[in-house]
């Protein structure tokens, strides 16, 4: 159901200000309207807190590694850490931890400069390793010269000869590297046969390599130290997240006194809020603090939110994405929801696999219900388990295996349709469910106008029902002879009905041609719309033959192997149903949400409504026993 937000204002005397600021220390869904002025310092305390809040979120997610660590099951299970409401309160370690934020960003930046430069004493090391154990600087002097060459292969023997000749020393340091000393005149003649290496250091290669690997060790037991330091401050972890969420409700507070306006005797704050929500608040007020209802100025429009029953809840999650209904429509999550869930079910079609994923999300929900009770994905995803078994035992598929071949007659009882074998058959049941869906659009949209009190909008709907109702007795005239003349007559008399409400408020005229156009428009939209639902058949099509092809390729390889062959079929049978069940599930989703979005809202919904922004942001490590 869609909900409309009210706006109240909450008018309070300045001696009362820090009882109202521990009530917004509760997760409260309330969107305060930002005054053109804010005063400097609240602007600053916001400024300052958000700085500290995101230098914590750094510290969190750093030392999240090197904390204790949780079994899975137990962190699945209490997912926040629970505290007392005196604790928040009372809390004491504020300065402490500020120091401790500080300490981990200064150890993150030394350990980074560390890192840069053990990277780069390592690269020095290996173009050291060029000049082996040369125990000399390469230079010129006043009468000699020394230098370290690179030297191919197929000119080695000849160099050694030219340096004999020339009375140059000369010794291989490296494979293909040589070091050369001899008279300074010398240099020219024998430097131009070969590649210089350049020697870019100030010592010998080996007292560089000496002093350079005394570096590295040097900086290992720095970081060794460092990293030891922060193991201690992870030890602490916990306490820094609660800190993060005190400092998040102080910033709640911070942004209502931003936006709370001053007189000489009163504050007042205005707000929207759902109507219960403020009904709670204003019982927690003291008695001279009070909230009063006021008015929209011109061009303004409330923020909206969709609540519904347990049931339909999960299903909030599609209309999400589509984005919420304008303030003066209605929530469609109610109507989407069984065309939804059956047709997730079609886009897999298969029993054991709709087993698979209803146990895969049922369990969290039965096991860790304070970890996902809020997750409506997770919810809906069960309930297309469920709808994807059901399909599947009405199709007759159980991993891509048909209940004769399982030899199991009971199974073969429940089988209403193969749809390999029946192809034209299941893509009629995909256009009629498109036609289902389309008739029940115009339903809804005869709800909304009714609503809205809309008398062209709620005609247009009934005229559209009514063509597409005696559409049907026609086409069922195929079958059952005597429906053809009800469906004729009632085609004729409500096709001429569209005429005369599709151009209506047009000139007399112009009647004509603007019904026409309309109406063919219309015709062709519905034509095209419900062709859209081909793809349910499409899908499930492709869910059951990649199945089957799973199924072949597992028992084709493993009979291949002698002994052991039955390990590599269970590895490609487990390996290719589950990709094959993530995939189609992924695309049911998605083309099942489509056909909601591009077939049946656009027949009753414009959206565009602004979602209710609530100040401050949830708790995210802590529970607070009140």
């Amino acid at each position: 159901m869609l909900r409309v937000a009210k706006k109240y204002i909450l008018a309070f005397p300045k001696n009362k200000e820090e009882e109202i600021l521990e009530l917004m220390k509760k997760d409260w869904s309330f969107e305060f309207i930002d005054k053109k002025e804010a005063k400097e310092e609240s602007l600053k305390e916001i400024q300052n807190l958000d700085y500290i809040i995101s230098s914590l979120d750094f510290v969190i997610t750093y030392l999240s590694p090197l904390g204790k660590k949780q079994p899975l099951l137990e962190k699945i299970k209490n997912p926040k850490i629970m505290v007392e409401k005196k604790e928040i309160d009372g809390f004491e370690k504020e300065e402490s931890l500020k120091a401790i934020i500080d300490k981990v960003i200064k150890a993150e930046k030394e350990l980074k400069i560390l890192e840069k430069d053990q990277k780069d004493k390592e690269k020095t090391l290996k173009e050291l390793e060029w000049f082996g154990s040369l125990s000399f600087v390469p230079q010129t002097t006043q009468y000699a010269f020394s230098a370290v060459l690179k030297i191919e292969k197929q000119k080695q023997e000849s160099f050694k000869k030219l340096c004999f000749d020339q009375g140059i020393h000369l010794k291989e340091i490296n494979p293909g590297i040589y070091s050369i000393v001899g008279l300074k005149e010398k240099k020219e003649t024998i430097l131009k046969q070969a590649e210089v290496l350049p020697y870019n250091f100030s010592l010998p290669p080996l007292q560089e390599k000496e002093m350079i690997s005394e570096q590295i060790k040097e900086n290992k037991e720095k970081e060794e130290l460092i990293k030891k330091e922060l193991w201690e401050i992870a030890r602490n972890l916990n306490e820094i997240k609660v800190f993060y969420d005190i400092l998040c409700l102080k910033k709640r507070q911070a942004e209502f006194k931003k936006r709370s306006l001053a007189n000489r005797f009163l504050n007042y704050i205005v707000f929207f809020a759902p109507e219960e929500e403020k009904k709670e608040f204003e019982n927690k007020l003291p008695a001279d603090v009070k909230i009063v209802e006021t008015g929209l100025e011109k061009n303004e429009f409330p923020p909206v939110y969709i609540e519904n029953n347990k049931v339909v809840e999960p299903f909030q999650s599609v209309t999400n994405i589509f984005g919420l209904p304008g303030h003066k429509e209605i929530d469609p999550t109610p109507y989407l929801a069984f065309f939804f869930i059956l047709f997730f079910g079609i886009c897999i079609t298969d029993a054991g696999y709709g087993l698979i994923l209803a146990l895969l999300t049922g369990l969290p929900l039965l096991i860790f219900k304070e970890r996902f009770k809020q997750n409506k994905l997770l919810k809906l995803l069960f309930y297309g388990g469920i709808s994807t078994f059901i399909v599947g035992v009405l199709f007759g598929s159980y991993f891509g295996v048909s209940p004769e071949k399982l030899h199991l007659s009971f199974m073969k009882n429940l089988k209403v349709i193969d749809p390999i074998e029946n192809t034209i058959l299941f893509m009629g049941i995909a256009f009629f469910l498109g036609y289902l869906q389309i008739c029940f659009s115009q339903i809804v949209k005869i709800i909304k106008s009714k609503k809205q009190k809309e008398k062209d909008e709620f005609l247009s709907g009934l005229v559209w029902l009514s063509f597409y109702l005696f559409s049907g007795i026609y086409m069922l005239s195929l079958v059952f002879a005597g429906l053809k003349t009800i469906g004729l007559a009632g085609l004729l008399v409500f096709l001429a009905g569209l005429f005369i409400v599709e151009s209506k408020g047009q000139k007399i005229f112009l009647r004509p041609l603007v019904g026409l156009i309309k109406v063919l428009q219309g015709l062709i939209n519905t034509m095209s719309d419900i062709l859209s639902y081909s793809r349910l058949m499409a899908l499930g099509l492709g869910t059951g033959v990649i199945a089957l092809i799973v199924n072949q390729i597992a028992f084709l390889l493993g009979g291949m192997i002698p002994y052991v062959g039955w390990i590599l079929t269970a590895v490609i049978l487990i390996g290719g149903h589950l990709f094959n069940l993530g995939i189609n599930a992924l695309g049911g989703f998605i083309h099942s949400a489509r056909l909601q979005f591009v077939e049946f809202f656009p027949k009753f919904m414009e959206g565009g409504g602004r979602r209710l922004n609530p100040i401050g942001q949830e708790l995210k490590y802590i529970k607070i026993n009140n």
